[in-house]
């Protein structure tokens, strides 16, 4: 037996053991990947030894946690009051009261976001009836090599997705653990961006799936099983820049809308120069310079000497 022979062999075993694994693998990655039984609602309803263990940890270790946050952060207070200038007991009296809300209603304000996303994501899921066999077709070329690129680049494909989705609704619980500890650490002077940026992080993966199935109902629409893998890969990692991308265009927003109101300012200043008045030398103009400089102590105080 030659050793063309044998490499022929070889190829057409894998070729005829890929097209079931590229099947079961899909089967896989809708039943407990894209199914909203796992990716929604098993968090929403709430297993009952995870909501047991998530009560332990509430009423036991994170009642010590809030304690120790509380007298670090008067510890903080009271460096800042005496080193530097009062801190207003205004912002101190919001932080601790927003802060001690999101403790309390971390786990509704958790399952809010992902029955928001739920929604979402079952008006796109519910519009293709049989997700199991968006993949099957195309499989079978008649070029052996061709159908080992294809079987095998399905085979990556879905087992990156399959990954990714299986690793997000592990993170959900991580966050839906911590999410607590994180509102909790509000109250520390200097906190604000990096809770803010846990919970944006959290409404990402919520969210993520949404994007996900968007991508993957294109499947099998072009008869193109190339362009299919293409656009498997891209559900599987596109989704989280999709959703960064928008807070990035909204804080965009924001900032241009700031810098919009510096303008006006300027322009309010300029009211009332003429080309005379400048000859002569007989104006002023008087603006307001934000103040844009990194912060001198990170987390505590910036060149104004204000506490974040």
């Amino acid at each position: 037996m030659s050793v063309e022979i044998i490499l022929k062999e070889l190829a057409e075993a894998f070729v005829d053991l890929a097209r079931p694994s590229v099947v079961i693998l899909w089967h896989l990655t809708v039943n407990y990947g894209l199914d909203p039984r796992y990716s929604y609602i098993q968090f929403i309803n709430g297993n009952p030894a995870f909501l047991s263990f998530y009560h332990y940890l509430f009423n036991s270790i994170y009642t010590d946690i809030v304690v120790a946050v509380m007298i670090f952060s008067a510890v903080i207070m009271l460096v800042y009051n005496s080193l530097i200038k009062p801190y207003p007991a205004t912002r101190l009296i919001i932080k601790m009261a927003v802060s001690s809300v999101l403790f309390i209603e971390s786990y509704r304000i958790s399952v809010l976001f992902l029955e928001i996303s739920l929604a979402f994501y079952k008006a796109v899921y519910t519009l293709k009836p049989d997700w199991y066999s968006t993949v099957i077709s195309g499989l079978s070329p008649e070029n052996t090599l061709i159908s080992i690129l294809l079987n095998g680049s399905y085979i990556l494909a879905i087992m990156l997705l399959f990954g990714i989705l299986i690793i997000r609704q592990a993170l959900i619980f991580f966050f839906i653990l911590f999410i607590p500890v994180a509102s909790i650490l509000f109250m520390i002077p200097g906190s604000e961006k990096h809770v803010i940026k846990f919970y944006r992080i959290f409404f990402e993966i919520a969210f993520f799936p949404f994007f996900t199935v968007i991508i993957l109902y294109l499947v099998g629409m072009f008869n193109n099983p190339f362009l299919d893998i293409g656009l498997i890969y891209v559900a599987a990692t596109a989704p989280l820049f999709f959703v960064t991308e928008i807070y990035r265009y909204f804080q965009g927003s924001f900032n241009f809308l700031e810098s919009d109101a510096i303008m006006s300012d300027i322009s309010s200043s300029m009211e009332g120069i003429t080309p005379e008045s400048m000859l002569n030398g007989n104006f002023t103009m008087e603006t307001t310079i934000p103040d844009i400089s990194e912060d001198l102590i990170p987390g505590i105080t910036d060149t104004g000497g204000d506490i974040h």
